[in-house]
């Protein structure tokens, strides 16, 4: 867990404000908000309809109708184009917060990457955003979902997937050079050139791969079919 605000260079916050906020961002975010307090950023994806995930957020109650959203800057516009469809229905008011460093400690962008990285959470950015089920990045182990808590958008998916699925996906940290060149998102391919799966994250030699089928990882290869050196490191 985080430090209350301690967020890095790369972070954007959403602010959203009024009476109905609480309301508002229950039906859009995937934590029970109720839960949340004012010394721990709570975790929380905001989901399209299929379930996959637009952002992770990193929620700060401020009080009872004020909330911080904190998410990587290069998906801002995009998570607040979404949530902006449903505030309609709601009384709150929403405005983004370009100065975090007016608002929060700033921890420099190589460590909270990395941190990131080698505990196995996944951040999204505009290269990920709805790429991933939160399952497929194991969100459902890192308390970024309550599963007891009412509706959001996409949560009949992220339940069906949860409850009735045997899953065989799986994060793999791994240390290696020779995706330097690859950005995230990319998809990765086995020997026959059938994808495997995806870098879900990196920075630097070390990512994070998104595996579709973790009991079965032999070599991994890039779409040009060269053969990729890596150390594996853990697996999530």
């Amino acid at each position: 867990k985080y430090k209350s605000m301690e967020l890095s260079s790369s972070h954007k916050i959403i602010r959203v404000e009024g009476i109905d906020s609480l309301e508002f961002l229950q039906g859009q975010l995937s934590n029970d908000l109720n839960l949340a307090n004012k010394d721990i950023l709570q975790k929380n994806v905001i989901c399209n309809l299929r379930g996959q995930i637009i952002s992770l957020i990193w929620l700060k109650k401020q009080s009872e109708e004020s909330f911080d959203l904190i998410l990587d800057g290069s998906i801002i516009d995009k998570t607040f184009d979404t949530l902006k469809k449903y505030k309609v229905f709601f009384k709150s008011e929403m405005f983004i917060i370009d100065e975090v460093s007016k608002h929060a400690e700033i921890v420099d962008f190589a460590k909270w990457k990395s941190n990131c990285i080698n505990n196995g959470l996944c951040e999204i950015n505009s290269l990920t955003s709805e790429l991933f089920t939160p399952h497929d990045l194991g969100y459902q182990n890192l308390d970024v979902i309550n599963f007891e808590k009412g509706c959001y958008t996409g949560q009949e998916v992220v339940a069906r997937m949860h409850y009735r699925a045997k899953l065989k996906t799986g994060l793999l940290l791994i240390y290696s050079s020779d995706l330097n060149s690859m950005k995230e998102g990319s998809s990765l391919y086995d020997k026959e050139n059938k994808v495997l799966g995806k870098i879900a994250s990196k920075f630097e030699t070390n990512s994070l791969i998104f595996l579709k089928n973790k009991s079965n990882l032999k070599d991994i290869y890039k779409d040009s079919g060269e053969k990729i050196n890596f150390k594996r490191l853990k697996l999530f």
